[in-house]
């Protein structure tokens, strides 16, 4: 072993040793591949650490109770008290029986080391630069101690001695580096067990470990020391003081620093100190995300996806990172100012299609940018070409999904391995296809793929909403997108798939609970109900009359989709006999006029325009109370906009505004003009038309959930049911305890 500093340390020593030899060996596995495992959060987190003042106390006060060096005591009983608190460390080093046997005077004398370190750095005591390496060594010879809390302290003491020019002095630079290195395989170690996020940061270690990444001093340079302190910073990094902490220090640009995109060049050996940089940088992400909109920052995480394109847990974790920024708008934004970013994620997305996590993450993060810029939904769709990129992923994840299926139907389990994976990246698969569907060429073109359609209609029939909730709800939605373009070439409307989307979409509005899927259904009805022949198939399996039932939702924007539907419907003679006859819709239209805010012109216009559609049919009758009802409700609309009531609550409108309650106000005095002058019906004949009307709908409803009213209250469910006696049984059945 090399001797004590100051005694010509022979070059290229590896570590420090007392005299005993009792300098531990590294005692933690290599971080590179991220080997920790998943830990949780410390529930009773240690106070914020105070940094202690390195000068001495003024005088006129007594020794602390911690054994601080008291004010005014002469140099050399410091001296003496630091030699012998080296003699106590040294003989714990050599023996371990003896550690045992004083296990509380250890710690009582490793919470009194702090001081002394603190007095040596502003050279208290006539041998404190001699003190300097002894104690540096004697502190080193106790790192294999068990207790965290001695470990921690030592740690603190020595990243302290090791930046005290005379502790090292004469020592060689791989000897520091050795010294620092099994320090922080230390700290790694204890980083990795559960509930000590918070004694980091109250011990005082984030700082100096930073500092550590910060040198350029070739002790503190090397990858595997790097590799372990980032990896200390990541484990730790989950602590939501320790990310404030680390955000205020800028922690962030120090991990940008140690991968700067021009010094990177693809080595195996820079992707182990990546992966922990990256991981760290994940941790940081979630509420620090505007420290890494830098350009320069978001293209060194595409620089390293260019370098590393075989590395799948370097890019998951870049792909991690870019999914949390990308939940912020701004952070959108600033990866549309170049389209590399863009670029680079595709050429990842398609270079790694077999890894279902980094499929699921890039899908995830093509999604939230194609959901907040149509020029990125056009140069994804066509310069990534992305239009045959998806529907090729969305087929290949679709055919594992049947095949694990078939493993579960046979085998008679709840779910076969990796199901539940490969369901979450469809999910985001679908949501992204949802998106570039938006832009009208790419909507287009996607619509007349066979291998967008047909994945497509296979899970809306496989797939149920009760098990698959968000996938069949993405899945509707993108049908919906799709469906808006009324072009030959769009697959959906043929003949055959027009019925079989009508059929499919039924049982979503008869048995669903969530207003979601009730909305996007009815969305999707208002584009299908453009064709006749889809509107002569919604009546003929009483798909009308499911819609007029959905009039009472106490959801305003499915009311407003539904009526959308019953517009095309009331358009179509074929239909509007049942909807004036079998279904009320004159009534319930009538009901929602007179319920409508007055601040809510376009769910008032979309109302009436069903009603104006409806009054062209000559040959349908309105019953005369359905009838007055709604010449009421029509008549306040009127009079609300010649009195400029309206004008007074809102001020000035906006130009759309103006423009629907114009329209509205044009539609209702047209409509008051042809409202159907019918023959006052004897008592009985009111009464049995109102039977009938009264069974017509009770046969509609039945099987069918009616209007939702009543909610759960459990935090987190969120599930609606249409009477008290079902929302006990939930709560009895989902969350009794």
């Amino acid at each position: 072993p090399p001797s004590p500093p100051g005694n010509g340390s022979p070059p290229g020593a590896s570590s420090f040793r007392n005299p005993g030899g009792g300098y531990p060996e590294p005692c933690a596995a290599m971080p590179g591949t991220d080997s920790s495992p998943s830990r949780r959060r410390a529930s009773d987190p240690s106070p914020r650490w105070r940094k202690a003042s390195p000068s001495p106390r003024s005088g006129g006060s007594a020794a602390s109770a911690s054994g601080a060096t008291p004010p005014g005591t002469p140099k050399q009983d410091w001296d003496a008290h630091c030699e012998e608190i080296i003699a106590k460390l040294q003989g714990w080093a050599e023996s371990e029986e003896k550690r045992t046997e004083n296990a509380d005077l250890v710690l009582v004398v490793c919470e009194q080391l702090w001081d002394l370190v603190s007095d040596i750095r502003v050279g208290r005591g006539k041998k404190s630069v001699q003190s300097a390496p002894m104690l540096l060594r004697a502190v080193l010879g106790l790192m294999d101690l068990k207790d965290p809390k001695c470990l921690f302290k030592l740690a603190r003491c020595a990243l302290a001695l090791l930046q005290v020019e005379g502790a090292v002095q004469g020592v060689h630079a791989a000897g520091v580096h050795a010294a620092y290195l099994n320090i922080a395989k230390v700290l790694f170690k204890l980083s990795k067990l559960e509930g000590h996020d918070g004694d980091f940061l109250s011990a005082g270690i984030l700082g100096p470990l930073l500092e550590v990444l910060r040198s350029d001093a070739p002790e503190c340079s090397s990858s595997d020391l790097r590799v372990y302190v980032v990896g200390v910073l990541k484990n730790v990094s989950q602590d939501e003081r320790n990310q404030r902490f680390l955000t205020q220090h800028n922690a962030a640009a120090s991990l940008f620093n140690l991968m700067a995109a021009d010094q990177l060049t693809g080595s195996s050996r820079e992707a182990q100190l990546l992966i922990q940089i990256t991981a760290t940088l994940r941790n940081l992400a979630s509420h620090q995300y505007k420290q890494l909109l830098h350009e320069e920052r978001l293209n060194t995480l595409t620089r390293i996806m260019a370098l590393f394109p075989g590395n799948t847990e370097l890019l998951i974790n870049v792909s991690r990172i870019l999914a949390k920024l990308t939940l912020h708008t701004s952070a959108c934004e600033a990866l549309a100012k170049s389209d590399v970013h863009l670029r680079q994620i595709a050429r990842t997305l398609s270079a790694s299609a077999d890894s279902a996590p980094l499929t699921l993450r890039l899908a995830f993060v093509l999604g939230n940018l194609t959901a907040k810029s149509d020029r990125l939904r056009v140069v994804f769709a066509f310069d990534c070409e992305g239009t045959s990129l998806v529907p090729q992923l969305l087929g290949k994840y679709w055919q594992q999904d049947r095949a694990l299926a078939r493993i579960q139907l046979e085998k008679g389990r709840e779910k076969a391995s990796g199901q539940e994976e490969v369901e979450e990246v469809l999910v985001k698969l679908v949501r992204l296809l949802a998106n570039i569907a938006i832009s009208p060429s790419a909507g287009s073109t996607l619509a007349s793929s066979s291998a967008v359609v047909d994945p497509l209609l296979d899970m809306l029939g496989a797939k149920r909403i009760e098990d698959c909730e968000e996938l069949v709800l993405n899945v509707v939605a993108a049908v919906t997108n799709l469906l808006f373009y009324d072009v030959p070439s769009n697959l959906f409307f043929q003949e055959e798939h027009k019925e079989l989307l009508c059929r499919l979409f039924k049982p979503l509005l008869r048995r669903s609970y969530n207003v979601e899927a009730l909305t996007e259904t009815a969305r999707a009805l208002g584009n299908l109900s453009r064709h006749s022949d889809a509107r002569k198939c919604m009546s003929g399996i009483r798909l009308d009359e499911v819609l007029v039932i959905l009039l009472d939702h106490y959801d305003r924007h499915l009311v407003f989709y539904v009526c959308g539907a019953l517009v095309n419907l009331a358009a179509d003679a074929e239909c509007t006999s049942r909807l004036t006859t079998i279904c009320p819709v004159v009534q319930k239209l009538g009901k929602l006029l007179a319920d409508a805010p007055s601040t809510d012109p376009a769910l008032q216009l979309v109302a009436v325009k069903v009603l104006t559609n409806l009054s062209l049919d000559p040959t349908a009758l309105w019953s005369p109370g359905s009838t007055e009802e709604v010449r009421g409700a029509l008549e306040q609309i009127v009079s609300e906009a010649s009195d400029g009531e309206v004008a007074s609550e809102k001020g000035k409108a906006a130009a759309a505004d103006k423009d629907e309650r114009s329209q509205l106000l044009e539609l209702c005095t047209h409509l008051l003009s042809r409202l159907p002058v019918v023959e006052p019906e004897s008592a009985e004949a009111a009464a049995a038309a109102a039977a009938g009307a009264a069974e017509a709908q009770n046969g509609a409803e039945e099987g069918m959930a009616a209007p939702i009213n009543f909610l759960c209250s459990v935090e987190g469910c969120g599930r609606h049911f249409n009477s008290q006696e079902k929302l006990d049984a939930h709560i009895e059945r989902r969350h009794a305890s």
